[in-house]
């Protein structure tokens, strides 16, 4: 059974069990990895009211906490083993820090807390106060703490060593993220390195709990490569491509792990691998096959997590760039990514002529994006014609602390579209000879536009006949982009 509840469900749940006189207490924790102590800690609070609510941290809220490699097991797992514990009656989410915003919903009649806290240490001890809860220490002594398990496993083990080979794109790089997440969480000691091009290396330098970047074409980066490697070194492919194949071979790795010849972009790549994973559909999305390679390690992962921190100085640099341009701060920009790297991809001026000026209709803030110079040159006919400013040139992570402050970002299959996805950020993707359900927005609430053809799914790099885009009207774009703004706060 499920106890997993929303925040609002819950709210009317409790009220009604205030009404029928039951004592509520609410218990918070990370639950990583269950042990002794977590079974006294909730049982001792059960016994201390007639209803126990648990507030569990979200994957993202340990990640802020815990730092990289942690969870160990997904919010998924957590809750799943939770929910069979007979002393819990409702689990909740929470992604912040503290469950400051869950008591204030709650009003619950006790907050307890573990014995690694006394009164006067509980974090939310003075909010407990406002609203008349008792916060109680319950559980006994602590005997252990899940930091100490995972040294002791760590030292028990030998270490583990991983060479990750995705040299690009961005868009790629971003979508072999969760793949990464997944093998630091489930090997919280071992060493991983990444070979990518210099380009990706923008990306990888915001990725915590990366021990090391083997930036091809940088001076010394074959020393670099095959330096300090251990005999155990395992290469992961994430590429496929003989290319990426032969830097894993050229690494030492004895043990060089890449997809199956049916999900090989280049098939001959497979000479270079000592093992193969098993088939996978390609009509998944490609986060799922990347997490997939990591069957061969035994890592069964489902989570897309995206380890991505960008630093505040560049997000100052960003928000003084916007406020030139006359945006103020918080999340109101409505970003439109004309350009993309393949000629195949990018939508008709026209059309993202047609889309901006019916959106600025509403007085929304609109910003057009470009990348590169030829980008620039088509941004600039698209802002003049639709009366939109256009963005200044931004590095990779300004980009990224760009699009983490919108509100909605409009973009073909490419870098720009895929960051959104990965920060959480609401997104309309613009489809032509890629397939949206295997590269495209994978929350429930986002959108593609996207025309099924004969010839859909070719996935060239340029076309003749751009039929599949040419079929996608500003009017369709228009009516995902206010279906999806309508289903967005304001923030």
């Amino acid at each position: 059974m499920n106890k997993l509840i929303s925040l609002a469900r819950l709210q009317d749940l409790v009220s009604a069990e205030k009404k029928r006189g039951r004592k509520i207490v609410l218990a918070n924790g990370v639950f990583d990895l269950i042990h002794v102590g977590h079974v006294r800690y909730l049982r001792e609070a059960r016994a201390r009211g007639d209803v126990l609510v648990l507030a569990l941290n979200s994957d993202t809220s340990v990640r802020k906490l815990k730092g990289p490699g942690r969870p160990i097991l997904s919010q998924e797992e957590r809750i799943e083993i939770l929910s069979s514990f007979s002393s819990v009656d409702h689990i909740v989410l929470f992604d912040e820090l503290d469950v400051e915003k869950i008591l204030l919903a709650l009003k619950p009649d006790i907050h307890a807390k573990g014995s690694d806290y006394s009164p006067d240490t509980v974090p939310e001890r003075e909010t407990s106060k406002t609203i008349g809860a008792e916060t109680a220490i319950t559980g006994g002594p602590k005997i252990r703490n899940t930091r100490d398990i995972l040294r002791r496993i760590a030292a028990d083990s030998p270490a583990d060593d991983f060479l990750i080979v995705r040299l690009s794109s961005l868009g790629d790089i971003i979508h072999a993220l969760p793949a990464f997440s997944a093998l630091r969480r489930r090997r919280p000691g071992a060493r991983i390195s990444w070979a990518v091009e210099p380009r990706g290396k923008e990306i990888l330098d915001l990725v915590p709990g990366l021990d090391r970047i083997v930036t091809l074409g940088r001076r010394g980066w074959w020393n670099v490569l095959r330096s300090g490697r251990s005999r155990g070194l395992v290469a992961l492919d994430f590429q496929g491509l003989i290319k990426s194949g032969l830097i894993a071979r050229l690494s030492g790795a004895k043990r060089r792990i890449g997809f199956s010849r049916l999900n090989l972009r280049e098939p001959l790549a497979g000479v270079f691998y000592s093992d193969q994973a098993a088939p996978f559909p390609e009509t998944e999305h490609v986060i799922k096959k990347n997490l997939h390679l990591l069957t061969v390690l035994g890592i069964h992962e489902t989570a897309f997590d995206f380890p991505l921190v960008v630093p505040p100085p560049i997000a100052r640099r960003v928000r003084a760039a916007l406020r030139k341009l006359g945006f103020g701060n918080g999340r109101t920009i409505i970003l439109a990514n004309v350009g993309a790297a393949w000629p195949s991809k990018r939508w008709l001026p026209d059309r993202w002529i047609d889309v901006l000026r019916s959106l600025k209709a509403e007085n929304r803030r609109l910003l057009v994006l470009w990348g590169t110079d030829e980008e620039k040159r088509m941004a600039e006919g698209i802002g003049r014609a639709a009366g939109v400013p256009v963005s200044p040139f931004f590095t990779v992570a300004e980009v990224l602390a760009l699009i983490r402050d919108c509100r909605l970002v409009l973009s073909g299959d490419t870098f720009a579209l895929q960051a959104a996805c990965a920060l959480g950020v609401p997104t309309v993707g613009i489809f032509g000879p890629t397939t949206p359900g295997r590269n495209g927005p994978f929350a429930a609430d986002d959108k593609a536009a996207f025309h099924e053809l004969s010839c859909s799914h070719c996935y060239r790099r340029s076309c003749p006949d751009t039929e599949c885009l040419r079929l996608i009207t500003a009017e369709e774009v228009v009516a995902l982009a206010e279906k999806r703004l309508a289903e967005t706060p304001h923030a």
